[in-house]
């Protein structure tokens, strides 16, 4: 039967360290979600300075920055509700989105900053709506709405701001890729052809021609590529059969950064992978006997930022790509999570993978 397995991903803090490398990521910032204090909360972390942004009794996951990188969405469940709040980089103007009494979840940034998608549940009917909210008035906008469940990653936006990729569940309950336009048009399915199972992690490429994402094979999982313009999918691990999760372009489109099981003889452990967008010239990064996964560029793409168990917890690393060197990042006991890189410059945005999800699980 179908499942899916869910990782929590803990990605760590940054904090204060000598090396070049650790002290290049830490400059470019971070927000991440830590439960140190036993709740749920949005951290940030710049230079050699580390603060919470939200406190109190409340859960507060799911972080995504605005392109200019001064201010942070996320989702908060207060007093029962989810909803999407934001606040800006320094701790400063805390407030809701809107005032919609659906449970909201998995904001994500569109590019040109003029607005926030999100998943909100109407609890009285069916499935999970895509919503659209324009930062310039008070109207949101339902984009899809079909009945369907979607999520629970965030949906991801166009460079351009004008489409999003998301998953959700086809007629059959089997979550595949879809593509919308931003004013509601065109809702396409462009997975179903790969495989009749399930689909997660979709990303689209900077110049919006490609969704790449993870695909259940049975019995294993690929990264598929889906050309927008010509609707051709490529296998682009077909020599590889393994685990694969969280693909993840370059700011160039040439590469992409993902977690894989394919150097593992048992194909369960996850490395961290870099390849070429067409699929050659794949090189393990971290290759270590202790699980990697859920890996990010950083803002300038010198580094990749990615969650590690091997010292007993979950732990943040970089990976330096002209050095080859992995340099620890984090020194705590607790778990930090659903990091997202502080954008450098207006840039297609990466947005965060739930906190409460992670990895799909093949059907046997």
């Amino acid at each position: 039967m179908a499942c899916y397995h869910y990782r929590n991903l803990v990605l760590a803090a940054l904090t204060l360290c000598s090396s070049a490398v650790c002290a290049g990521a830490l400059q470019q910032g971070l927000a991440f979600v830590s439960i140190r204090d036993g709740n749920a909360h949005i951290y940030i972390s710049q230079g050699n300075s580390e603060r919470a942004l939200t406190q109190g009794n409340s859960v507060n996951t799911q972080p995504a920055w605005s392109a200019d990188g001064t201010t942070l969405a996320f989702s908060s469940v207060r007093d029962g509700q989810s909803a999407i709040y934001l606040i800006d980089a320094d701790g400063q103007n805390l407030r809701r989105l809107n005032q919609s009494a659906l449970w909201q979840t998995a904001p994500s940034w569109a590019p040109d900053g003029s607005a926030i998608a999100y998943l909100a549940r109407d609890n009285t009917t069916a499935g999970v709506a895509l919503h659209i909210q324009p930062l310039s008035d008070a109207t949101e906008q339902v984009i899809a709405g079909n009945g369907l469940e979607k999520g629970p990653d965030a949906p991801v936006w166009s460079a351009d701001a004008q489409q999003l990729v998301f998953v959700g569940a086809n007629a059959q309950g089997k979550t595949d890729v879809w593509l919308v336009q931003r004013d509601g048009t065109g809702l396409k399915n462009i997975s179903q052809q790969v495989s009749k199972r399930h689909k997660a992690h979709p990303a689209i490429s900077p110049d919006g021609r490609y969704v790449v994402y993870v695909a259940d094979m049975r019995g294993h999982l690929a990264l598929y590529r889906t050309d927008l313009h010509s609707g051709e999918s490529v296998n682009l691990t077909a020599d590889a059969p393994a685990a694969y999760e969280t693909p993840r372009w370059s700011a160039d489109g040439r590469q992409l950064v993902f977690a894989s099981s394919r150097d593992d003889p048992g194909l369960t452990r996850m490395d961290i992978f870099v390849m070429h967008a067409d699929g050659s010239a794949v090189t393990n990064l971290s290759r270590h006997p202790h699980e990697d996964y859920n890996p990010h560029w950083s803002a300038d793409g010198k580094n990749i930022i990615f969650t590690s168990l091997r010292s007993g917890t979950a732990q943040l690393y970089a990976y330096d790509l002209a050095a080859k060197q992995a340099v620890r990042l984090t020194e705590n006991q607790s778990h930090d999570m659903d990091q997202v890189p502080q954008p450098a410059t207006v840039r297609t945005l990466q947005t965060a993978v739930s906190g409460l999800t992670g990895g799909l699980l093949y059907e046997h």
